[in-house]
């Protein structure tokens, strides 16, 4: 049996994607007539030096006779990075390939395409990545479909809404009613956090004669975010000095409370004194996991952040705010609302001027929370107070933060338990975009 040859993780899975099995011999590879998924939760996307992989070897492709669809990536996301690729000759093997998709990819030659007979349809990168462009008028003489990504087209600034003068006196009460101080955080990307920053993922700083926290399953959690209270010039409710830590489980809900299969666990630590001689090696000979061992968890980099002081106010996710907003309408108009929900009477300018003055995204400690989906805590909740929000953070190169296609996650406590400096009893929530 001749065996397989070796090739590309991406590549790999995609194959074993078309086979639903491994491949075992290279009989195996003559079976495939279909690769279109090349995104496995292995590859760079998923790792933190996700931008940095090499070329990866694809020539196996070529012992695939009767292939007749490549799709390169096929991502699930604008992030996902391209398929490298070391060498583009395997394609001339593939005489029975009728779509081509490389669009995700580095190519460039494109007089190679002109050795594909059966070619009926091909997408490719933008035409500024390829060399040898003139075969593409032959292959179009020929019938072949080619395709180019859209050209890009910078984004209409939309200004903000301006809102009728009732709902501008709504939302202006709503502020002055519902203001709160908070701190809000910034990722700095291109600075690296030490043991004992204020950071997103990583390394947390623990003390090595405490246990160390677990999930229900035994499972050692893993760090969310760690704040350094003194660093950040902290005031009361929280504490002023210490470090403060956030920590979750994996698997599907990451440690979440959803009645599910997974196992549950989570904590909020406060360290109140911190010992600064501790070191990372110290740190890492207790086998303290990292997001940096897992496939699939909500920090994709580890990230220092600036913390900054401001205000928030009650947004339209709070599961308060439609009991507020009817309330004051009632006050400043002098009739009750239409209808309980302000966006099923309000016309779409005064709903954006809504949202656009009071939606509460990004990350903090203490305000407002936001919410994609819904508030999850009930009326009489005692979690009244967010303590810390992480929202999903992103850029169309990097990817910091993810909760399921663009969530949050949010941590409520007690007003009175922070203000006793008490983090035993808190609230873990997150959802998806």
């Amino acid at each position: 049996m001749i065996q397989v040859p070796e090739m590309d993780e991406r590549l790999r899975y995609a194959v074993q994607s078309a086979l639903k099995r491994g491949p075992e011999s290279l009989y195996d590879l003559k079976k495939v007539k279909v690769l279109n998924d090349f995104c496995y939760f292995g590859d760079p996307y998923y790792q933190e030096n996700r931008g940095n992989q090499e070329p990866g070897d694809f020539s196996a492709i070529g012992q695939m006779e009767n292939l007749h669809t490549l799709v390169f990536g096929t991502p699930h996301s604008l992030r996902v990075p391209a398929v490298l690729v070391a060498d583009f000759s395997f394609l001339v093997k593939c005489k029975k390939l009728k779509k081509l998709d490389l669009r995700w990819t580095d190519f460039t030659d494109c007089t190679l395409l002109l050795q594909l007979p059966d070619l009926k349809h091909v997408h490719l990168p933008p035409k500024k990545q390829l060399a040898g462009t003139e075969s593409l008028k032959i292959l179009v003489e020929r019938g072949v479909s080619v395709e180019f990504p859209p050209e890009y087209v910078p984004p209409v600034v939309r200004h903000p809404a301006q809102g009728s003068e009732p709902v501008r006196d709504v939302v202006a009460e709503i502020k002055r009613r519902t203001a709160l101080d908070c701190w809000q955080l910034t990722i700095q990307p291109d600075v690296t956090p030490g043991l004992f920053d204020s950071k997103f993922g990583g390394l947390p700083y623990w003390p090595l004669t405490l246990p160390y926290p677990a999930d229900s399953a035994g499972e050692k959690l893993i760090l969310l975010a760690q704040i350094n209270l003194e660093q950040i010039g902290a005031d009361a409710p929280l504490p002023k000095t210490g470090l403060l830590q956030f920590f979750v489980g994996r698997g599907d809900s990451f440690g979440a409370d959803w009645g599910g299969d997974s196992p549950i666990g989570f904590r909020v630590v406060w360290h109140e004194n911190v010992d600064y001689s501790l070191t990372p090696e110290q740190i890492r000979a207790i086998d303290i996991p990292t997001h940096a061992d897992l496939d699939y968890w909500p920090v994709l980099r580890e990230s220092s952040i600036t913390v900054q002081r401001t205000a928030t106010w009650m947004g339209p996710s709070d599961g308060r705010f439609d009991t507020l907003f009817a309330q004051l309408w009632e006050e400043i108009t002098g009739q009750p609302p239409a209808e309980p929900d302000f966006r099923d009477f309000l016309e779409e300018p005064d709903r954006d001027y809504v949202y656009d003055q009071l939606w509460s995204s990004g990350h903090r400690l203490l305000g407002w929370p936001c919410f994609e989906q819904f508030d999850p805590r009930e009326e009489d909740s005692p979690y009244s107070t967010l303590l810390l929000q992480m929202d999903s953070d992103w850029t169309e190169t990097e990817t910091y933060i993810m909760w399921a296609d663009g969530g949050v996650g949010n941590f409520f406590i007690n007003l009175e338990n922070l203000r006793c400096q008490d983090f035993s009893d808190v609230f873990y929530t997150w959802d998806c975009g």
